[in-house]
């Protein structure tokens, strides 16, 4: 019994020194996060029309940071014109489930991006078991959401009015792939919307209701913010720029005020901050009017600043 409990406390040291390790790189958030090197190809898989819209998905292979899968709505009047993008980075879904909510949005494009993580490798019993399978896909999905805007600057059919659009664990992820996209100057974002987001993602572990069980959430929460600290909204949002909307629900359950209040402080001007009534946003049958209020804002917010066409 004894020498099991020495390996165990062997076991603890060597990973809690691991950890400290990763911080210290992880400290330079924007250096420590992989970036592209060079787009290998570029394929479209898949082409239907749903909706008086067009829809291609596209896979972009990168030589540093793999296959990066995107969505991609068109208006079916496109005629080859370059037309305003808005890209959207949702919850941990396909790109083409975050855009198909996205209705009435006229002569404009709309991007999704496909995370390489899924709900079921972020819960409590799976992130332990996976957790270096789930450090390397969530610190490389900035740089791929910033490959894949430059990879759609280049493209014909877009315009140079780029917004990048967060929404929940989107809304985590964009300040990040914002600092490289400015970092990089290749694409020139203006407008940004982070909904139902926050700072410190250990502690929205820690006061996650929903993960279990309950006594591993300290201990998840320091493991988290030590391997995602790169990705922490904390360490960029100081550093970008342009024109920012900010969306919070008032009864989040999900983001504490804590964290969505320090988004909010950290977010540079032009900022604009909307609290809405309800808990935390999603896509369930329950939230649907939610979801309709915050891309109504969010639109409007949108054609107040020229960002979009407003022919919608």
């Amino acid at each position: 019994m004894g020498l099991k409990l020495l390996k165990n406390v062997f076991l603890f040291i060597c990973l809690s020194g691991l950890f400290v390790i990763l911080y210290q790189l992880n400290k330079n958030a924007l250096n420590s996060l992989p970036k592209g090197k060079k787009i290998i190809e570029s394929i479209e898989s898949k082409k239907y029309i749903s909706d008086s819209r067009l829809f291609k998905e596209f896979s972009i292979l990168d030589s540093n940071l793999g296959e990066i899968n995107i969505a991609v709505s068109f208006p079916m009047n496109i005629d080859n014109k370059p037309l305003p993008v808005l890209f959207i980075i949702g919850g941990v879904e396909t790109g083409l489930e975050s855009i198909k909510h996205i209705s009435d949005i006229g002569n404009n494009i709309v991007v999704g991006y496909d995370w390489p993580i899924n709900n079921e490798s972020i819960k409590a019993k799976s992130i332990l078991y996976n957790i270096f399978n789930l450090y390397s896909s969530v610190n490389k999905s900035p740089g791929q959401i910033a490959t894949a805007l430059e990879w759609i600057h280049n493209q014909p059919w877009s315009e140079n009015r780029i917004s990048l659009l967060g929404f929940s664990i989107g809304a985590i992820a964009a300040p990040a792939v914002q600092h490289i996209v400015e970092s990089r100057n290749i694409v020139d974002i203006k407008w940004t919307v982070l909904a139902y987001g926050g700072t410190n993602i250990g502690k929205l572990v820690n006061s996650n209701p929903f993960m279990k069980p309950s006594w591993l959430k300290p201990f998840l929460g320091w493991i988290v913010q030590i391997l995602f600290n790169s990705v922490d909204p904390k360490e960029h949002l100081e550093k970008i720029s342009g024109n920012f909307l900010i969306i919070n629900g008032k009864n989040d359950d999900l983001i504490p005020k804590y964290s969505s209040l320090k988004l909010q402080n950290l977010t540079p001007h032009p900022k604009k901050i909307i609290l809405l009534d309800g808990n935390h946003m999603g896509v369930g049958e329950e939230q649907k009017e939610l979801l309709k209020i915050i891309i109504k804002k969010t639109r409007s917010w949108l054609k107040i600043n020229k960002a979009i066409n407003t022919n919608i």
